[in-house]
């Protein structure tokens, strides 16, 4: 799901997810939000600039879910989200209130408002890739909603949530090698495993990393979306 004034054939291009769908054997569906009062597509999470807005993105990606998955034979159990920004919050609003059509969840540069934070009772696989530099959707969160968005919690206080909704007892911590060094960052990789039902929660900690899709831009040591489908696969059923 493309981020807040993007569109779909947008983060198509630069997310590159098509060549690894085709390599791997798994379709994949970009949608188009909706446009807004500004002229801009988004996803309604509930933005503070977006009052009143009633429509419900969670209902309709289930419901394309559903049709698609009829339509081209789709096992329900594979079923996976991941977004770039406003569509890795839309990711966070899926894993909290449509886990049971959802696999797991992998925003990319998202994070949680803190109006369906609060409300948010889900057990779900949460892989979360974040630059500690990004000034859209800060790695230190928002608390009191200075930038507009809206009230957010910090990334490590989001992550800790879904290490605790899922149970997890044991967390593994690398980083990862730094293979380009002209893009001024490097990745720590925080695994919190050993969780219920088999789960996992991971973080990629972007250190001097930006608004961005590793891979694309930004930080270059990565290829996000293959790390995305990484994640994917350790849940996906025969």
């Amino acid at each position: 799901m493309h981020g807040y004034t993007s569109d779909a054939s947008t983060i198509q291009k630069y997310a590159g997810m098509n060549k690894i769908a085709d390599k791997h054997g798994f379709a994949v569906c970009y949608p188009r939000g909706t446009v807004d009062h500004r002229g801009n597509r988004f996803w309604n999470v509930g933005y503070d600039f977006h009052p009143g807005v009633s429509i419900d993105d969670v209902d309709f990606i289930v419901k394309l879910v559903r049709y698609l998955q009829k339509e081209h034979a789709l096992n329900p159990q594979n079923t996976f989200a991941t977004g770039m920004s406003n569509g890795g919050e839309m990711s966070y609003l899926l894993a909290c209130r449509a886990s049971s059509t959802f696999r797991a969840v992998a925003p990319v540069a998202g994070m949680m408002l803190q109006k369906f934070f609060d409300d948010c009772v889900s057990t779900i696989p949460v892989f979360e890739i974040h630059g500690t530099a990004d000034d859209i959707n800060r790695f230190t969160g928002d608390i009191n909603g200075d930038d507009g968005w809206g009230a957010y919690p910090d990334i490590p206080s989001t992550i800790t949530y879904w290490k605790s909704q899922n149970g997890c007892t044991s967390i593994k911590i690398d980083t990862l090698a730094d293979l380009i060094k002209s893009d001024g960052s490097y990745i720590i990789s925080q695994k919190f495993l050993d969780c219920e039902d088999d789960n996992q929660v991971w973080l990629y900690k972007v250190i001097n990393g930006k608004h961005d899709w590793p891979g694309s831009s930004g930080n270059m040591d990565i290829v996000s979306s293959e790390e995305v489908w990484g994640f994917f696969e350790n849940f996906a059923a025969d």
